[in-house]
């Protein structure tokens, strides 16, 4: 679990401060046993605010107008909003020291994101614990001590090791993506709500076998800090996290405004999973396997069978959660998981009918008979669209506005 040193890290009741940074929990890999060497990933984010309040309420008030307009009620959460209020801050350097005498000095890029790649001899001279590695970020002009960040390392095991690739819109999060009024709602106005049983769920698993969870989603970054307190309140198991940084100031106009059309072309959502996901198998260790975790709502069942197609024998189990409004037809699914062994993917539609258990012992599999009946879950028969899409229909009016009236 992920637990923030700051109450909201996007705040500071300090006005001189006016740059922060945040460590976002990655993933690491063992390569050698006997050796010891491990890859290591290292992810953040350094941010500043924004000086003009006057800006900042002009947005916010055609937010909340934008808001009202699809659903009278609670106030815009002022929470998941800042975070859309600061500026990236390239080019600074800080160092992580992952022990006494091993730490390497690190610079952000031009999205002030760092993603810095270390690779140890041993990991016996780190702090792992279990599976996990803690490591400190030292900024001189926040903190002497500096913040503590998360590393969840695969071990190189003589057994089957297990992770979990699990989406969050829908799957473990209620977010109803298909009705696009209420997943802007649900995102930005209403209180998260966990689908039921999941977290259950998923903590038997971690419990039971060791698993690794690996968090990835399509979503912006900047929703990072209220989705990492949300699985906290809901107690899911701490996970890598792995979602798209949304840029949205800068003073090189026509690269910013790129960036967004990227951000929210049809297909990019599946392409930003699609990439994270081959990226961890193809540097897992071998023994590793995976079961993928998503939801009919978007196209996990064509990003996982994608998946399951390039790595066939990596690939324990694939659940798909059936929801309203989701393309649910059978052909639907018999496209997407094409060539994919039709024990190797279930639908589901609450969390009872998971299983607690994946394997029967340490190297076997678990036959699972998960049959549901899909006429019972309401259709949607429009074309299925990435839910960054919607999600960057509020930051692009943000955009456009700092564009004319404040870059």
């Amino acid at each position: 679990m992920h637990i923030f040193q700051d109450n909201n890290p996007f705040t500071t009741n300090d006005s001189k401060i006016k740059e922060k940074f945040m460590l976002i929990p990655s993933i690491g890999y063992e390569l050698d046993k006997k050796q010891g060497n491990a890859t290591l990933a290292f992810d953040g984010w350094y941010y500043r605010s924004l000086d003009s309040s006057i800006i900042k309420n002009i947005i916010k008030n055609t937010l909340q107008a934008a808001l009202d307009f699809m659903g009278k009620g609670e106030t815009a959460n002022e929470e998941r909003l800042e975070p859309f209020f600061v500026a990236d801050v390239p080019d600074r350097k800080f160092k992580l020291r992952l022990s006494e005498s091993i730490s390497q000095v690190v610079s952000t890029d031009e999205n002030g994101r760092f993603h810095q790649t270390i690779i140890v001899n041993s990991l016996i001279r780190l702090p792992v614990q279990g599976q996990v590695l803690k490591y400190i970020a030292i900024d001189d002009s926040h903190s002497q001590n500096g913040y503590e960040g998360t590393v969840y390392v695969m071990k190189n095991t003589d057994h089957i090791g297990c992770s979990i690739i699990s989406d969050i819109d829908d799957t473990i999060k209620i977010s109803e993506v298909p009705f696009k009024t209420k997943l802007m709602m649900n995102t930005f106005k209403k209180p998260f709500e966990a689908v039921p049983g999941m977290s259950d769920v998923y903590r038997s698993w971690e419990s039971l076998h060791q698993c690794l969870i690996h968090y990835v989603s399509a979503m912006p970054s900047q929703l990072y800090y209220v989705t990492q307190n949300f699985l906290n309140q809901q107690k899911f198991p701490g996970g890598s996290f792995h979602m798209r940084h949304l840029k949205l100031v800068s003073k090189e106009k026509v690269n910013l405004l790129k960036h967004i059309i990227d951000f929210v072309q049809h297909d990019a959502s599946q392409r930003h999973k699609v990439s994270v996901i081959e990226n961890i198998l193809t540097h897992a260790p071998i023994k590793q396997q995976f079961t993928m975790v998503g939801d009919s709502g978007e196209v996990d069942p064509e990003i996982y069978g994608t998946i399951a197609r390039r790595f066939p024998h990596r690939i324990n189990m694939i659940f798909i959660r059936v929801v309203d409004g989701g393309k649910n037809d059978d052909n639907r699914f018999k496209d997407a998981f094409q060539n994919v062994s039709r024990d190797k993917w279930k639908l589901f539609s609450n969390a009872a009918e998971l299983p607690k258990k994946l394997y029967n012992d340490i190297n076997t599999t678990i036959p699972i008979d998960i049959t549901i009946d899909v006429t019972s879950v309401k259709p949607n028969n429009t074309k299925i669209l990435s839910t960054s899409f919607v999600l960057a229909i509020l930051p692009m009016l943000v955009t456009l506005v700092f564009i004319s009236q404040y870059i």
